[in-house]
């Protein structure tokens, strides 16, 4: 379990650690940091948009997504399937020829983003929201050793429960 720490705190690391991206060009009214994002070796970023009728439905709508974005950068379970069909039938000059290509990717995060701020707010013209959330890579850490500690308590609780099943075993068995 210590590895695994050990392992993802080091990927983290190396991952904030990456050089910044190159200027991209805007088009609309956005911001600059919601296509790039800052980068940075003591925090991770999300960004989100969300346009709405309603202006806090708007806000809580990129708030949500900007938070799912960063919970997808600190860990994500992701699941392709990819299916191929070919058929041909008939003879000769006849033959018909059918094919079907489909590919399906699934992404599942689930995260406790504890200290997750909004850094950046910018409302647009046409009434989108477009918000930045930033999370220290500390609170990271904290919550991934609190994490491991829980596990271990419970493994912990689970082996002495086992002890005292087997001592009333051996009790009832005198």
């Amino acid at each position: 379990m210590k590895k695994i720490i050990f392992c993802f705190l080091i990927s983290l690391t190396i991952s904030g650690c990456g050089s910044s991206k190159p200027n991209v060009g805007q088009s609309g009214d956005s911001p600059s940091w919601f296509l790039m994002p800052p980068t940075s070796s003591s925090y991770l970023y999300g960004v989100g948009m969300g346009k709405k009728q309603n202006p806090s439905l708007s806000k809580k709508t990129a708030t949500a997504r900007a938070r799912a974005e960063l919970s997808q950068a600190v860990s994500v379970k992701v699941t392709t399937m990819m299916k191929d069909f070919m058929q041909e039938s008939g003879i000769g000059e006849n033959a018909q020829a059918l094919e079907f290509t489909e590919s399906v990717t699934k992404q599942v995060s689930n995260n406790v983003l504890n200290g997750s701020v909004i850094k950046k707010a910018y409302s647009a013209k046409d009434g989108t929201i477009y918000i930045m959330v930033e999370l220290s890579l500390e609170s990271v850490k904290n919550e991934t050793l609190n994490s491991a500690r829980k596990e271990e308590a419970l493994f912990n609780e689970f082996k002495a429960n086992q002890g005292f099943d087997e001592l009333e075993k051996t009790l009832n068995n005198m």
